[in-house]
């Protein structure tokens, strides 16, 4: 899948970055663009995302022509939204 931006950010719309998404050598930038790169869907995007050793697990909230939308929700109620423009 051709993606030209991603995006993470809380449930209030304040960006967050990327790394926020794994904790020291347990995943990495590379690892994650192969994981969006590779899928041909929003449902397999969602199942290569999961796959990776990260510190959220997202659910497929919004799918579109121009947009994909994953969303992951804490322990303690935290919304988080990871966006993938294509």
């Amino acid at each position: 899948m051709k993606v030209q931006k991603i995006r993470l950010r809380t449930g209030r719309g304040i960006p967050e970055s990327i790394s926020n998404l794994w904790y020291q050598n347990e995943c990495d930038i590379s690892q994650f663009e192969d994981a969006v790169f590779d899928s041909k869907d929003a449902q397999e995007l969602m199942l290569r995302i999961n796959s990776l050793n990260l510190l959220r697990k997202f659910t497929l909230d919004r799918a579109t022509e121009t947009k994909i939308r994953l969303k992951s929700v804490d322990n303690l109620g935290n919304i988080s939204f990871l966006e993938f423009y294509k």
